[in-house]
């Protein structure tokens, strides 16, 4: 079975955001933001963060209750900010300016 055909008509959000970045919100939060095309790739990928809260906080070990989602429809951006586990400094932190962590949301699918 071919599965292009599929997975190409499955929107994600990294196939959806016209460009997607991370970065420290200072040394105890990162904030990952996916930049859009329309208001309408702006509330999906919101949404789809919202329907993923507890899967994304599982990914960075945080409580659920501490990531915060926002859809900032007039300049057509999703964002998620959550606290940086480990804390940027720290000996066991690996990434110190936070670049990578937008790759671990480009999967998830918009429904």
């Amino acid at each position: 079975m071919d599965i292009s055909a599929t997975v190409a008509a499955t929107p994600t959000v990294g196939s959806t955001a016209r460009y997607l970045r991370s970065k420290n919100a200072g040394p105890f939060w990162i904030t990952i933001d996916a930049f859009c095309l329309s208001v309408e790739d702006t509330r999906a990928i919101a949404a789809a963060f919202e329907r993923e809260r507890d899967r994304i906080a599982l990914m960075f070990s945080v409580d659920p209750a501490d990531v915060l989602i926002y859809c900032l429809e007039d300049i057509m951006v999703a964002k998620v900010s959550l606290p940086r586990v480990p804390v940027e400094g720290s000996p066991d932190e690996r990434d110190m300016h936070g670049g990578q962590a937008y790759v671990s949301l480009l999967g998830i699918e918009l429904r």
